[in-house]
């Protein structure tokens, strides 16, 4: 009797195991369901994607989503959700009308970047709504916060950041400073100097300084280059600032 007993009991035992473990599993649906859920709460879907699919745990993404960033953020949600083992993207980016329209719009959202100052430089190149960034700032974040900005706009098929960071300085700052207050007090300039987006930016590396931005006419290019060679601690000086633009 005491045998018979045990094995009752562990045959009791094994089949609530089973159970319990029937009961853990994710199924597909409820996969779908989950990753539809997060895209609806981080508004990453639009009228044409992402459409989710699952099969034992495999996630398809396709469709259309507006931005590259919606189409990292996709994956990343979707790889987040309990049960899933892979997500294979085959989402598509919208395109922009253009790339000249892309690129003012890439332009603008660096503008309207609040650590983006006169000592910074950012350039923007397209093809085909494949951009490249370059340039300098003054500050390590500034890489990833741009990057992160620009990955956001409509059309960005995908992105290429080289965008350095200047060393830092102690010399570099005072001739910063210095340049700008003399630029911008100067009597050619003093109507740029309380715009959000003054024109001229200082980039200044090791004593050597770099004129960029865009000026309304040759007049003011030249003046803004005797100023800087005028200032005190530049060794050389480098004008990229265009006319007209």
């Amino acid at each position: 009797m005491r045998v018979k007993t045990a094995v009752c009991f562990l045959g009791i035992l094994w089949i609530g195991i089973a159970g319990l473990a029937a009961a853990d599993v994710v199924t597909d649906d409820a996969m779908r369901v989950a990753i539809e859920t997060k895209f609806d709460k981080k508004n990453i879907t639009n009228g044409g994607g992402p459409q989710v699919a699952v099969q034992d745990g495999v996630v398809t993404l396709t469709g259309n989503v507006k931005s590259l960033w919606k189409k990292g953020k996709a994956v990343e949600l979707a790889m987040d959700v309990d049960g899933v083992d892979s997500v294979m993207d085959e989402l598509e980016i919208t395109f922009a009308e253009n790339d000249k329209e892309l690129g003012d719009a890439i332009a603008k959202a660096v503008r309207r970047y609040p650590h983006f100052t006169i000592y910074d430089d950012v350039n923007i190149e397209l093809d085909n709504g494949n951009v490249r960034l370059t340039g300098r700032v003054t500050m390590p974040f500034k890489s990833g916060e741009l990057n992160s900005r620009v990955s956001r706009v409509t059309g960005v098929q995908s992105l290429t950041n080289e965008i350095e960071t200047l060393p830092v300085n102690i010399g570099d700052q005072r001739i910063r400073a210095n340049l700008a207050y003399r630029l911008y007090r100067d009597v050619v300039f003093q109507r740029y100097a309380f715009l959000v987006n003054p024109p001229i930016h200082i980039i200044v590396e090791r004593g050597n300084v770099a004129l960029t931005g865009a000026v309304n006419n040759e007049v003011e290019r030249r003046k803004a280059e005797i100023i800087a060679r005028s200032t005190f601690g530049v060794f050389q000086v480098e004008n990229r600032l265009t006319v007209g633009d």
